[in-house]
């Protein structure tokens, strides 16, 4: 799409709605593609400290940092909970303008800038992310959880290899 665009102001005739559709699905793309690496576990993440205690206190960080992500991905769900309001949405018969009107939130009546959709659809990927994510911290942290810590290393590679013979 941004290619597209890029050819069309070339030529002096821009598709404006490109520009904001390959933002917004760069935003759903991402949204999507953190909630796939919490539960692949493939995040960037710097280990200097938790390589260098000994294997009970790296489970300790990593339960810590599991449960982290957890209360964060809850936060999120109730957080878009009460943003999108669904009860009362079902209360006042899916009336947008009585739901504004009773809440002072415009989630559901604002549109995108150059698509003229309603924006809650592109935001609906918050609240699903939200629940994927809670549910792959959840496994995460039971997995964690569960795990013994591994055992400790030799101190000698060459002694464990048999190279002493």
């Amino acid at each position: 799409m941004v290619l597209i665009n890029v050819t069309g102001r070339a030529f002096r005739s821009p598709v404006y709605w490109m520009d904001e559709l390959a933002v917004l699905s760069m935003c759903w793309l991402a949204i999507i593609g953190m909630s796939l690496t919490l539960k692949t576990r493939d995040a960037v993440a710097v280990t200097m400290v938790q390589d260098a205690l000994p294997p009970r206190l790296t489970k300790l960080l990593r339960v810590l940092s599991d449960a982290i992500v957890l209360g964060f991905a809850i936060a999120l769900v109730v957080f878009c909970y009460l943003w999108f309001d669904p009860l009362l949405l079902v209360k006042v018969d899916f009336d947008l303008k009585a739901f504004a009107a009773q809440s002072f939130n415009y989630v559901y009546d604002e549109p995108t800038s150059t698509l003229g959709v309603p924006m809650f659809w592109f935001w609906l990927i918050v609240p699903v992310a939200a629940c994927t994510c809670a549910v792959h911290a959840l496994s995460n942290l039971l997995r964690t959880l569960l795990q013994q810590p591994a055992a400790p290393a030799s101190d000698s590679p060459i002694a464990s290899s048999g190279a002493d013979t």
